[in-house]
């Protein structure tokens, strides 16, 4: 047999995988890259909030993007061993190319493995699936570390894919057993753990299964075992149609907004592979709740986490308020992303940036109503000339931002002509006496830089260089 093949047969299935990335587009693809090999993802946006709550997750593997907005993602290695007690924990660093690896590797970062982004999937696929085999194998050497995730695996592989078991006698001990290890239920009594559980029922959801959909009644709770599962919203006005709002591991509770507030539900929640959950009732739940400050207080600090860490996801892409386009700050998240792929596709993108001429004037002269349609019908016609996965923000007071994926020949023409033809018959509707127009600059590249920054530049100098010869005409 040879060691490949022993690799592969180590089961590395529940294994926890921290990611410190503040990068979306970076955090979604390495979700759907390990989507089959039934891990735990936990994504934190920075050094503080990893070393906060690394200790609470206790990962088996870490990686980490080199640049994070509060430092160099090398930088955390170290105090993150250290928070963790655990000076041979598995991390690999995410970089910018094969050149910061070769600086990586000549310092003290300590770095387990390096990648250069951006990434193959089959090749970090490779690259977590063989540490995690490492580590769990040399971890299952101390029981004591590992007894709540084995108590977990072990009821889960006793059921079947598709199967779900009511507390017949014998189950309600272990039911309550199970939901002791759980952090939210720990300081519950015998007496309430049992009442919990009474009714309760197991349920193991395959890869893609709904728990609960957006709408339907509050009235189960989830609490995850093993596996882990993806929060979505729907979105009918982005263009991937629906908003990703986080994912949830073992120990983790689904379905308490329903029941709290008594409304329906306000999400989907779908298995991020094989996922085993205990299922317990509104009713029973409702009561011991109310009859335990310590669920209540243990709840509170969940959902204030929670709160917390939806504020930020909120704070960094929440879309301009008056146009309801990606802000500067989602474009320059998005756009690295968007120009990963289109560099492993061998394709270009094209950068657009128009810039609305005379805004404080109309401002002045006819009000900030009149303003802020003239925004509005600006955004309305760019949305309209462009299509997914085309990305259009508002990228500073009066200026548009467009990048578009893979341009055809006349991508720009239509973009720019939709516009003009839209500020035409807005002037002609208000009775404007002078024409609104837009100063345009263009970039290109066949081969996207990895930020924004560059593209963004050369097309702010090709619109200045066009006033320029403007005026002199």
């Amino acid at each position: 047999m040879t060691e490949a093949s022993a690799l592969q047969r180590r089961p590395i299935a529940g294994g926890r995988v921290l990611v410190v990335s503040a990068q979306a587009a970076e955090i979604a693809a390495i979700g759907q890259v390990l989507a089959d090999d039934e891990l735990v993802l936990q994504a934190l946006p920075d050094q503080r909030t990893a070393l906060a709550r690394a200790v609470e997750m206790g990962p088996d593997l870490a990686i980490i993007d080199a640049h994070l907005p509060d430092g160099e993602g090398a930088a955390l290695i170290r105090p993150l061993r250290a928070r963790l007690r655990r000076r041979q924990l598995p991390i690999l660093l995410l970089t910018e190319g094969p050149d910061t690896v070769g600086t990586l590797q000549g310092g003290e970062a300590a770095v387990t493995d390096y990648l250069a982004k951006p990434f193959s999937p089959p090749m970090l696929r490779a690259r977590v699936r063989a540490w995690l085999a490492r580590t769990l194998m040399t971890d299952r050497t101390k029981p004591a570390a590992l007894s709540q995730r084995k108590a977990i695996k072990a009821v889960s592989s006793r059921r079947s894919p598709t199967e779900g078991i009511g507390s017949e006698p014998g189950t309600i001990t272990r039911y309550a057993s199970l939901l002791a290890s759980v952090p939210t239920f720990r300081r519950l009594s015998r007496e309430q753990l049992h009442r919990l559980v009474a009714q309760a029922t197991e349920q193991v959801y395959s890869a893609g299964q709904a728990l609960v959909r957006q709408g339907e009644p509050g009235d189960r709770l989830f609490v995850v075992l093993s596996g882990h599962v993806r929060v979505v919203e729907a979105a009918p006005e982005i263009p991937q149609g629906e908003l990703f709002l986080g994912e949830l591991g073992p120990g983790e509770i689904v379905g308490e907004l329903g029941i709290l507030r008594k409304q329906p539900r306000s999400a989907t929640v779908l298995a991020v592979g094989r996922t085993h959950c205990l299922v317990l009732p509104k009713h029973d739940f409702s009561q011991v709740l109310q009859s335990s400050p310590d669920l209540a207080v243990a709840l509170l600090r969940m959902l204030a986490e929670r709160l917390h860490d939806a504020d930020q996801m909120l704070a960094r892409y929440a879309p301009d308020p008056l146009t309801g386009l990606a802000s500067r700050r989602a474009f320059r998240d998005q756009y690295r992303g968007l120009a990963a792929g289109a560099r492993l596709r061998h394709s270009g993108v094209l950068l657009l940036l128009l810039d609305i001429l005379h805004l404080n004037t109309i401002n002045d002269r006819y009000g900030y109503a009149i303003g802020d349609e003239v925004l509005r019908t600006v955004a309305d016609a760019l949305m309209e000339a462009t299509h997914p996965p085309d990305l259009v923000s508002r990228s500073g007071g009066d200026e548009f931002a467009v990048l578009l994926i893979n341009p055809g020949p006349h991508d720009i023409d239509v973009a720019v002509t939709h516009v003009r033809e839209k500020l035409a018959e807005l002037a002609t509707r208000q009775g404007l006496p002078l024409a609104v127009s837009c100063s345009m600059g263009i970039a290109s590249s066949h081969v996207p830089p990895e930020n924004a920054d560059e593209l963004l530049r050369e097309a702010d100098r090709d619109m200045h260089r066009k006033k320029r010869d403007k005026k002199r005409e």
